[in-house]
This record gives structure tokens, C-alpha cells and sequence, in this order.
């Protein structure tokens, strides 16, 4: 009886809890979406440019995602108020590390895109991107 009382009071946290994951991750999808089309309509690629910028272009964004995650933990391991100095200095240390790491991608990345858009193009990929992520900024202050 008492297992039963314990996993009638999980399943709802648990149910919460993938509701949570679940409204990010639509939020998330939704966003993209916005970005792909503003990418899209703002580039004018070409029925020849699109499929080789897409796929260059969502593997460079998966690989700087993941890059910024690294360094949203090593500063999450910093800002832990049981962190030694150490560690402190330490985690700093690795954030910039991803940093440079960061810088590297880009540059990679820029000559691979540069071989399926112009530098026009790439240009108005850069403004774009700054462009929208301002914009979503302001959307989520407000």
C-alpha cells in the first residue's frame, strides 16, 4: 500500500515535469521555424543553394548549440555557491576555452558556407541573425 501511495504521488510530478519539456521544446520548434523562414526569405537561395547552405548551415548551428551548452555549464560550476576558488578560476578557465572553440567553429564554418552562398549572401545570413536574435529578445523582456 505504501508503494502504491509513493507512485500515485511520482506520476503526476513526472507527467508535470515531461509538460514542461514538452512546451519548451514546441517553443523551441516554434522559433526555429521563425528563423528558417526569416533566413529564407532575406537569403533568396536558389533551388541549387538551399539543400547544401540547410545542410551546412543546421550542422554548424547543432555543433554551436552544443558548444554554448559546454559553456552554460562550466559557468553554471562557477557560480555554485559551494565552489572553491579553484574551481571558480578553474570553470572560467574551461568557459573560455569554448569560447575559442567557439571562434574556431566560426570561422570553419564560414569558409564551408561561403561555398554554397555568396559573401552577399553570407552577409545578410550574419545581419539576419543578429537581426532576429534581437528581436527575439525583445519579445521575451516583454
Amino acid at each position: 500500500m505504501k508503494q502504491l501511495i509513493i507512485i500515485i504521488l511520482i506520476i503526476p510530478m513526472f507527467s508535470f515535469s515531461q509538460n514542461r519539456q514538452g512546451l519548451r521544446d514546441e517553443r523551441f520548434e516554434k522559433i526555429q521555424t521563425a528563423k528558417i523562414g526569416l533566413i529564407t526569405e532575406n537569403l533568396s537561395l536558389t533551388t541549387e543553394q538551399a539543400p547544401q547552405f540547410w545542410s551546412v548551415y543546421n550542422e554548424y548551428q547543432s555543433k554551436k548549440f552544443d558548444l554554448r551548452k559546454g559553456i552554460k555549464r562550466a559557468l553554471d560550476e562557477a557560480n555554485a555557491t559551494t565552489t572553491g576558488d579553484d574551481k571558480v578560476i578553474s570553470s572560467h578557465r574551461q568557459a573560455l576555452a569554448i569560447r575559442k572553440k567557439e571562434i574556431e567553429l566560426d570561422e570553419e564554418y564560414m569558409a564551408k558556407l561561403l561555398k554554397t552562398i555568396t559573401p552577399k549572401q553570407y552577409a545578410e545570413l550574419k545581419r539576419t541573425e543578429q537581426s532576429f536574435n534581437k528581436k527575439l529578445i525583445e519579445k521575451l523582456r516583454n
